[in-house]
């Protein structure tokens, strides 16, 4: 198969819009199994409006990876909008023509760039895989229909095989 390596940063952009309206109160938390989880945090007295808004679509990862043992935690938003931690990075793909969401969060789950994240972490008490770093790593650019076949396969997969033995 034909395909070109791109950096994902071409395709990408950070978004940081905040909840200064506090008309979102579902906070979600990034687990290190690739899903926003609802969050365990005690939010009682929060200022809920320093919060990010993601919206359905989007990504949110934590940069801190020196908690997770060799995973990064990041996820993609499938419902509604949410909010997530300020120390979460929240992006969108620019053009969903070249780069379909779901293939790229099969992406972030390989193994492969778990250890590539953890390789590329900088820092000596908290390791951080920062923006620059998820702005450099090598994606490839595979044709649209071809993204969709993979991330429609791997949708099946997950759904069949979820109530297998119960």
């Amino acid at each position: 198969m034909n395909y070109k390596l791109e950096k994902l940063g071409k395709h990408i952009r950070e978004v940081s819009l905040k909840n200064e309206d506090l008309r979102i109160d579902n906070l979600l938390g990034v687990s290190m199994y690739k899903e926003l989880i609802p969050s365990q945090a005690n939010i009682i007295g929060t200022d809920l409006s320093i919060y990010k808004i993601a919206k359905k679509g989007q990504f949110a990862y934590g940069p801190v990876t020196s908690r997770n043992g060799d995973r990064i935690s990041i996820g993609i938003v499938e419902d509604d909008e949410c909010i997530v931690s300020t120390s979460y990075t929240v992006f969108e793909i620019i053009d969903k023509s070249k780069l379909l969401p779901h293939f790229l969060m099969l992406w972030f789950s390989r193994p492969e760039f778990d250890r590539y994240a953890r390789f590329k972490s900088h820092g000596s008490v908290r390791e951080i895989f920062g923006w620059e770093e998820m702005c450099d790593v090598d994606v490839p650019i595979l044709d649209l229909s071809v993204q969709k076949a993979i991330s429609l396969g791997e949708s099946f997969v997950k759904k069949n095989t979820m109530n297998i033995g119960n």
